[in-house]
């Protein structure tokens, strides 16, 4: 607005220039013509449409020393500002050299110097800036995914090791059960092996001698106390009390037999010599077998023992279970808590986040009104433009007549040569006049000046300000890939550790199979001693069958046996007696620890389950907010979208505007150089009538002006008061630009207040 008002300032200077030329010499022109390309307060550097230096071309030579002392003044003016403001050096070296050439040459006026590249230049860094985010962005989204991909893998494990660590229990349950059936089978073969003993005393009591009575009592006595600490030993005694009645009654049947048959044995007497030399022999078949029973009760008592220490193995094991499950149970529970603090750390960054988002946001909305009140007043300035173009077109023909009326009055020019030269001495006092008016409008072009030094001091704060924010911006965005690290390397380390615990499982599985492989061994090495102690029993019960063919022939010492059998019952009743007391204390205190042990089970069995259920909800929050962040990166992605088909919009307007303002311009080039050859005349009261009416013309153009900013002023303030009103009914806070970029312009310190008046509410 200000380039267009100022041209008829110009062409008044051009008027001034050549009056001033039949006195003084170019010099004084030129000083005349010394004028800057003015900017607007409102241009910014990266939005601005009409920016820079305007180039000039020279329509004649340049005159005197005074361009160059002018040029030497612009130098000096940018070399003061190369010390101050190195960010504006390439501007204002445009404007210096416009300066210089406008001072150098006579009857010019300015070329459009379009700034277009260097808009595009911002604009390209901009959009690469946008694409380098997006990446970013995209780059997170993956490694999220790929996040997501690990953790569902590392459940999948869990998954599995949990059905193998269940299967390997299955496996401990099913070999402790064969472990009990084994111990079952070998308390059978010693009740068994009890038995044969004990029918094999009795045999041999019924077919022994009285000259062998002494030594077999000895023997007797010697098993009767092997017989009393096995049976201490064993569990259950109530088969054997059944069984020694069921013998009893057995005896007694044989006793009324043997009672039956004394009559007889005195006729026999002679035989039993020879019966008697039979049973020496099988007296001594009955010391080997009685050392052959001692072995045995060794290889029991041996087995014994081992099953004693595998009982203890299997309690270290549980020991180990323990302990392990509570190790894992204390890391679950610090992942947990670890993964909470992360999780109130992102929801804290994520409302940091968001806060700065919408102040941003809404400077954003503030930025978008200011562009579309500055495309308000463009328009308005494009039609401003037009008419004082139409009005150009009519002062071309107005020149073209007068042009023709100078060819008409130079014939009579020879004829009012005299009445000229005393006009010639008023129009010299007029040229004085004139010449301290120049003198007025070199005042006014230097504080003009000053304005635009002052302006382009402005601009440079507000572009120092414009890099503070970026900065800010910048280390926000620094701020937010530190704390992506970070969670990243939390991650890392959760996934280490869950290595970590599946190789320790993993080590500790397989001594497991080894301890279960060992049992495996021992329990198919328990089963062939059971065959052989099987075998072994089947001799003993075919000796017993022998010996049943001998109890007939042993009838002298019945009656003493059966005295003998009657104490030995009474004595085993004793001590079955006691046995069973022993057998119901072991049997309550083996109830008691299955009832821990059945306890301790379902205690493992809740404590997993509860695992079960916080991994899950571990899970469900991390996928709810996997969908919140790209529910927002969508969101954003959809706001981005309008910001950049208006930014394609301006550009496009703006190359319109400026290929209209280069046409202008040509026209306006043309009309300098058809003034520039109306002035070249010699005929010069035609000049001075020429010049009056461009003076009364300038006037009239400049009171034009006045009233042109008037109502531009009226409507500006009309336009701001339907704002207002506008912002009032629908409860926005209007921004004020004069409170704008009041703050600090340090980079590091945060602002006192937040950018806008309406985030308050909002953060």
């Amino acid at each position: 607005m200000e380039e267009l008002i100022g041209r008829p300032r110009r062409v008044a200077a051009d008027v001034g220039a050549f009056e001033c030329g039949e006195r003084r010499a170019a010099p004084s022109a030129a000083m005349a013509l010394r004028r800057a390309p003015l900017r607007r307060f409102s241009d910014r550097p990266a939005c601005g449409l009409l920016r820079g230096s305007c180039d000039t071309k020279s329509s004649a030579a340049p005159r005197g020393s005074s361009s160059s002392g002018a040029s030497d003044d612009g130098k000096h003016q940018h070399v003061g500002k190369q010390k101050n403001e190195t960010s504006l050096n390439d501007e204002k070296n445009t404007t210096a050299s416009g300066a210089g050439r406008s001072l150098a040459s006579r009857g010019s006026l300015p070329v459009s110097g379009s700034l277009k590249p260097r808009k595009d230049l911002i604009l390209m860094r901009e959009k690469k800036k946008q694409k380098i985010l997006e990446k970013e962005i995209r780059a997170l989204v993956r490694e999220r995914g790929e996040q997501d991909k690990k953790l569902q893998a590392l459940d999948e494990d869990f998954v599995k090791m949990e059905a193998k660590l269940s299967a390997a229990v299955q496996e401990k349950t099913s070999l402790l059960a064969n472990v009990a059936c084994l111990k079952k089978q070998l308390l059978e073969l010693t009740r068994t092996n009890e038995l044969l003993k004990s029918k094999l005393s009795e045999d041999s009591v019924q077919k022994k001698m009285s000259s062998l009575c002494m030594e077999l009592m000895k023997l007797r006595n010697k098993r009767d106390a092997k017989e009393k600490t096995a049976l201490a030993k064993q569990e259950n005694m109530e088969m054997k009390l059944q069984e020694v009645q069921r013998n009893l009654e057995h005896s007694r049947g044989k006793v009324a037999r043997l009672q039956e048959k004394l009559s007889a044995t005195e006729r026999e007497k002679v035989d039993d010599n020879s019966d008697t030399e039979k049973l020496l022999e099988y007296i001594t078949e009955l010391g080997s077998v009685a050392e052959a029973v001692e072995k045995y009760k060794l290889d029991v008592a041996q087995m014994e023992e081992t099953l004693i220490k595998k009982d203890q193995d299997i309690k270290i094991l549980r020991d180990t279970l323990r302990m392990r499950e509570e190790e894992s149970s204390t890391l679950i529970r610090a992942l947990n808590e670890r993964c909470e603090f992360l999780e109130q750390e992102k929801e804290r960054e994520s409302s940091e986040t968001r806060g700065k988002v919408l102040s941003m946001n809404a400077e954003i909305e503030e930025l978008k009104k200011k562009i579309l009140i500055e495309e308000q007043e463009h328009q308005k300035l494009t039609e401003k433009q037009e008419e004082l173009i139409s009005q150009l077109q009519q002062e071309k023909e107005s020149s073209a007549s007068m042009h023709q009326k100078l060819l008409s009055l130079q014939d009579e020019v020879m004829s009012e040569r005299c009445l000229l030269e005393e006009e010639l001495k008023s129009a010299m006092n007029e040229l004085d006049k004139l010449h301290a008016k120049e003198k007025k409008a070199e005042k006014l072009v230097k504080l003009l000046e000053k304005e635009t030094k002052s302006k382009a001091l402005e601009l440079a704060q507000m572009e120092a300000k414009l890099k503070g924010k970026n900065a800010e911006l910048e280390q926000i965005k620094e701020m937010h890939s530190n704390t992506v690290l970070q969670i990243q390397e939390e991650l890392n380390n959760v996934l280490r550790k869950l290595g970590e615990n599946v190789a320790e499982f993993e080590s500790y599985k397989t001594t497991t199979t080894e301890e279960i492989h060992s049992l495996k061994l021992e329990n198919t090495s328990l089963q062939e001693q059971v065959a052989d102690m099987k075998k072994i029993c089947e001799d003993n019960l075919q000796l017993l069958q022998d010996a049943e063919y001998t109890k007939n022939k042993a009838k002298e010492e019945c009656a003493r046996m059966i005295l003998e059998a009657q104490t030995k019952l009474a004595l085993k009743e004793a001590e079955a007696e006691r046995t069973k007391e022993s057998c119901l204390v072991q049997v309550t205190k083996l109830q008691e620890k299955l009832e821990e042990l059945t306890e301790d089970l379902k205690k493992k069995s809740e404590v997993e389950k509860s695992r079960k259920t916080i991994h899950e909800d571990v899970i469900s929050s991390l996928k709810e907010e996997i969908k919140t962040w790209r529910n927002l990166y969508e969101e954003l992605h959809n706001k981005t979208k309008p910001f950049q088909q208006q930014l394609d919009a301006f550009e496009a307007e703006k190359n319109a505007l400026l290929n209209e303002q280069g046409a202008a311009q040509e026209e306006l080039n043309k009309l300098s150089e058809a003034y520039a050859k109306l002035l070249g005349h010699q005929n010069q009261k035609q000049k001075i009538k020429h010049v009056m009416k461009l003076k009364e013309d300038n006037t009239h153009l400049q009171q034009d002006i006045s009233k042109l900013r008037a109502l531009l002023a009226k409507e500006k303030q009309t336009n701001r008061d339907l704002q207002e009103q506008l912002y009032t009914i629908q409860g926005i806070r209007h921004f004020d630009p004069s409170k704008a970029f009041q703050h600090d312009t340090k980079e590091n310190i945060p602002p006192k207040t937040p950018f806008k008046e309406g985030n308050r509410n909002k953060v």
